[in-house]
């Protein structure tokens, strides 16, 4: 059966991945960088739902390679998700070349000392298939990837390439563009056995703000497309 993980930014989302038996979420929050740490409130109420979260390890958006302040604040993150007991972490970094950085990443995942996915961190190195046999080496469970394209589909054959080559010994997670529409090419294509999805959309409404110059709107994980892509990877 293909598991499939909801990428998750507030508390309805999560609601709506659990509603529509969706199999993991993954945590994090500001969706518009790509994905950052969830902070504390958000952490102690997502850990008391049904699902296996996976939350994200990382200080700021832009670039995968930290400073030692950085690296300090995603050590103490993880020793915040030990205290709710969350099922895994997500996280990459990559030196200042683009290569995987073998000795932070050993730093963080043994000071996890538990179930990790490597991020989207790979698609920004310099050599795709030596990072995913540096990633499985380390020990990570998973790599999620567009298989170091924009798009998802645009990357079929590097994740195709990857999960023939090291699927026995990591899971490979193709993200980033996956739809409804499209989740069962990916699948099939590239043999792997897990996919990532948003599923997102844009709310917009005035409730909470008298000032018509606002126009605000938030974006969650919607329900009825985490369902439909539920129901067609089960066809």
């Amino acid at each position: 059966m293909i598991q499939l993980e909801i990428a998750c930014n507030s508390y309805q989302s999560c609601l709506n991945a659990v509603n529509a038996r969706a199999n993991r979420i993954e945590l994090f929050e500001n969706l518009a960088d790509g994905g950052c740490t969830p902070s504390f409130g958000m952490l102690k109420k997502v850990s008391q739902l049904s699902l296996p979260i996976y939350v994200m390890i990382r200080p700021r958006g832009g670039n995968f390679h930290y400073t030692n302040e950085e690296i300090d604040i995603m050590l103490e993150d993880i020793e915040v998700c030990k205290q709710f007991a969350v099922d895994g972490i997500v996280f990459g970094c990559l030196t200042a070349s683009g290569e995987i950085d073998k000795a932070l990443n050993k730093k963080l995942l043994d000071a996890w000392n538990g179930p990790a996915t490597f991020h989207r961190a790979i698609d920004r190195s310099n050599n795709y298939q030596v990072a995913a046999k540096d990633i499985c080496n380390l020990g990570f469970e998973r790599i999620l990837s567009s298989g170091g394209a924009l798009h998802v589909m645009d990357g079929l054959e590097n994740l195709k390439k990857i999960q023939a080559d090291l699927g026995m010994d990591i899971h490979i997670m193709p993200g980033a563009g996956v739809s409804v529409n499209n989740a069962k090419t990916i699948i099939e294509h590239t043999g792997c056995k897990e996919i990532h999805a948003t599923c997102k959309q844009s709310i917009r409404s005035m409730e909470g703000s008298a000032n018509l110059v606002f126009n605000d709107s938030e974006t969650i994980s919607n329900y009825h497309e985490i369902s439909e892509l539920v129901f067609a990877l089960k066809e």
